[in-house]
């Protein structure tokens, strides 16, 4: 679903019994360090009770009560919870799963682990491809078959619907969401801030080109791999990043080689080739239009 960048985003963190503190704290860091970058976005924590206990014992307070209504460019998020598929049954549980199926039109749900079990209740999943932990993917297919439910993936996109498989890979799902709505170079600043400098794809853990060559120290290089991010669109030239950096091309040259392993141009051209496919994928343009 795409969104505009220019409308504020609500996020909206549901927290249910028992929520597991990574599901929820891993992707909320995410959108606070997209919004630390003035993004558009306000994170709410809604409960159908004003306080919660999570996994672990911290008890979260002053939660606000389930919004009546959601404007389209909302978020909802599902993180998981220890006994999630017991949860699903209780009171509480019900009026979780009814407010969904209520209020959610075409609104971006976005599931944290067991977090699927609570969408799928709700009815959000029908027919719909979707992943949870793999040590719950049997029992996701058996309370409901109607479900194309993926057990090898980290994360999978069907529609408005974005599922995790849990723990770390909801950062991955939430630096995906933050590339699609707001830009690969928000996201890659994002991961950068959390020391997350190897974005996996949700179809499997292989790096994500952003992100390769990011497991070093030294400014210098992080700076010139920032403006070369920044400027895909334009014909790039080496020594204009160099200038911009504040060193000469050729200590820029060595200085790429010993903190990534390949040159500068080379490092331009594998960004350009995988932008250019990104964008092929996504829009209906021809080739001779997106040249670089």
């Amino acid at each position: 679903m795409e969104f505009q960048n220019n409308v504020i985003k609500n996020i909206y963190f549901v927290i249910s019994k028992a929520v597991l503190p990574l599901d929820l704290g891993g992707p909320l860091q995410v959108f606070l360090e997209a919004q630390r970058a003035v993004t558009p976005i306000a994170l709410h924590y809604v409960s159908p009770t004003s306080e919660q206990v999570l996994g672990g014992g911290l008890t979260l307070a002053n939660l606000s009560p389930l919004p009546q209504t959601l404007l389209c460019h909302d978020v909802v998020v599902l993180p998981g919870s220890y006994g999630s598929f017991d949860y699903c049954l209780s009171e509480e549980g019900e009026v979780v799963a009814d407010w969904l199926k209520h209020t959610v039109r075409q609104q971006l749900v976005f599931t944290i682990c067991s977090g699927a079990f609570m969408a799928a209740k709700a009815g959000l999943l029908a027919n719909k491809k979707c992943t949870t932990h793999h040590e719950l993917t049997e029992r996701l297919k058996l309370a409901y078959p109607e479900l194309n439910v993926l057990e090898t993936c980290l994360f999978v996109e069907d529609g408005n619907m974005l599922t995790s498989a849990g723990i770390s890979s909801g950062i991955d799902a939430a630096l995906h969401f933050v590339a699609k709505q707001f830009g690969d170079e928000l996201s890659m600043k994002v991961a950068r801030e959390m020391l997350v400098y190897f974005r996996r794809d949700g179809r499997d853990s292989q790096q994500s080109v952003w992100l390769n060559g990011r497991n070093h120290l030294h400014r210098a290089v992080h700076r010139a791999q920032d403006l070369i991010c920044a400027r895909l669109h334009q014909d790039i030239r080496v020594a204009s990043i160099a200038s911009d950096v504040g060193i000469s091309e050729r200590q820029l040259s060595r200085l790429f080689k010993q903190a990534i392993g390949i040159g500068v141009q080379q490092y331009i051209n594998s960004l350009k080739i995988v932008r250019a496919k990104q964008l092929l994928q996504t829009r209906h343009i021809d080739i001779e239009s997106r040249r670089y």
